[in-house]
């Protein structure tokens, strides 16, 4: 049987994509952007993959994947990218030649993007967006319990959270936190990572990347 890849909106291995609607196809249009994008971006730096593999640490058939958007990578995973190529996580959603001194970003105007991996299945929204170097990039996360696979990231630079509604566990190292509405960790992207939710729990949260 053939099968179509988790961008072209239809289907993945047993898994079939909900009916046409306007809202996804807009959010598979942006992962098709992102994929081309990171390409495009090692293409202009003269980077093999092997190259890019060699400073992420991811494999050459993860990040082949991630450029022929067969996957859609998580955040951890988008900021090593934008270490290895020396951008802001920003460049990445940069569909609209936003002015980089731009300083208002409206609700409406934000991106949606589902990191699906065999480990991690959750949506981010990218609040701060366009072209620019910035010592900060802040997201949204949302993660059902339901659909979330427990898997730990690592990536460059700090790391900030704030919990805006819901629960969940939260790893750092060897350390498990609870956490629940307005509390926060803060800690090194180097750290394994992650969070673990039981099905019945949903969580909305605020993160912030900051520097290499």
């Amino acid at each position: 049987m053939h099968e179509r890849t988790a961008c072209s909106g239809e289907r993945i291995g047993a898994y079939v994509k909900p009916p046409y609607n306007s809202f996804k196809f807009m959010e598979n249009a942006l992962e098709r952007y992102i994929a081309r994008r990171i390409k495009q971006l090692r293409a202009d730096r003269g980077m093999t993959l092997k190259q890019v593999s060699d400073v992420t640490g991811l494999s050459k058939g993860l990040l082949s994947k991630i450029e022929n958007c067969i996957v859609s990578p998580p955040i951890g995973t988008l900021a090593k990218l934008a270490n290895a190529l020396d951008v802001p996580i920003g460049e990445f959603f940069d569909t609209d030649g936003l002015d980089p001194g731009k300083v208002f970003y409206s609700k409406s105007d934000r991106k949606t993007v589902h990191g699906r991996r065999s480990s991690l299945n959750y949506e981010y929204q990218l609040l701060v967006h366009g072209a620019g170097r910035r010592e900060m990039q802040p997201m949204i996360v949302l993660i059902d319990g339901k659909t979330y696979e427990f898997g730990l990231q690592e990536h460059p630079g700090e790391q900030f959270i704030f919990v805006v509604e819901g629960s969940m566990d939260y790893i750092v190292g060897d350390k498990k936190y609870s956490l629940g509405p307005e509390d926060c960790l803060y800690h090194g992207g180097h750290v394994p990572h992650g969070p673990k939710l039981s099905r019945d729990q949903k969580v909305r949260y605020v993160v912030v990347h900051a520097g290499n």
